[in-house]
């Protein structure tokens, strides 16, 4: 009986953690998306600025959006 309810338990335990991992997924995979459209349309940066930004974001997924979260979402047009 004990084994039973220790095997349904470790059962249960496993779908619960696919569920956790599927989500965090879920949420890394929106973040991405949510700052390389930022980036793309964000009208505080242009040019040249723009494009690094969005290849950063393309090319190193998450670390790059994090990165333009913390730094690149800030920047401002700089008139000469």
């Amino acid at each position: 009986m004990i084994a039973i309810v220790a095997t349904a338990l470790v059962g249960i335990l496993a779908i619960l953690a696919i569920l956790a991992v599927l989500a965090v997924g879920i949420a890394i995979t929106v973040f991405w998306i949510w700052m390389l459209v930022d980036a793309i349309r964000n009208d505080r940066i242009g040019g040249w600025s723009r494009v690094l930004w969005t290849v950063l974001i393309w090319f190193t997924h998450i670390i790059g959006a994090v990165i333009y979260f913390f730094f690149g979402r800030r920047t401002s047009i700089r008139t000469a």
